[in-house]
């Protein structure tokens, strides 16, 4: 496993800053449909919701402002690695999202199972903190089952989503009968 280098990680573009209590993290939030969902069905914890594409994060903060700006919600504009890195004390998150995130099919090395950011990315979750990822693609579900446990975590439920889904993707891919897998590992 490489080791994830803090001091090489560029500063985040953004200036927002972490919650100063627990919260939840999306890492990679798309249009933003899953932090809306979430924020309707947990409107007691704060969810910070990251985007890195300029489009979708504009079509993200356009929903967000359409639902009344949720306040449980803090929209972030930037990559995940530079602002979890550089914003987020250790043991403060309670629960990461990563939902169908980019398979990278031609350089395994930008898939989380893989990433050297994924050990760092544990020691940011409170004890017994929850990493959920979700995935259409039955390797990357393996890839995450076989290496996910090298950083500390532990399978605690593997369900299939179901209609209507959380996400833009997610809905597409049920709507079709893809079979989706959704992964939950706990910090051990």
């Amino acid at each position: 496993m490489r080791e994830f280098k803090t001091d090489t990680i560029p500063l985040p573009r953004s200036d927002v800053k972490a919650p100063q209590e627990l919260f939840d993290l999306e890492i990679g939030c798309g249009a933003g449909l899953h932090p809306i969902l979430y924020s309707k069905s947990n409107p007691t914890r704060t969810l910070v919701a990251i985007e890195r594409t300029r489009e979708k994060y504009d079509k993200f903060l356009g929903r967000f402002n359409r639902h009344g700006s949720p306040t449980s919600i803090i929209p972030v504009h930037d990559d995940a690695i530079h602002w979890v890195t550089h914003r987020v004390a250790p043991e403060s998150i309670n629960h990461v999202f990563i939902l169908y995130p980019n398979p990278e099919p031609s350089n395994k090395n930008q898939r989380f199972a893989h990433m050297p950011f994924m050990a760092f990315l544990v020691t940011r979750l409170i004890n017994s903190g929850k990493i959920e990822l979700a995935t259409n693609i039955e390797s990357y579900a393996n890839e995450c089952l076989e290496h996910f446990p090298k950083y500390g975590l532990r399978l605690v439920d593997q369900a299939s989503p179901t209609k209507p889904g959380r996400t833009h993707f997610e809905r597409k891919y049920l709507d079709r009968d893809e079979k989706c897998f959704n992964l939950t590992f706990q910090k051990i």
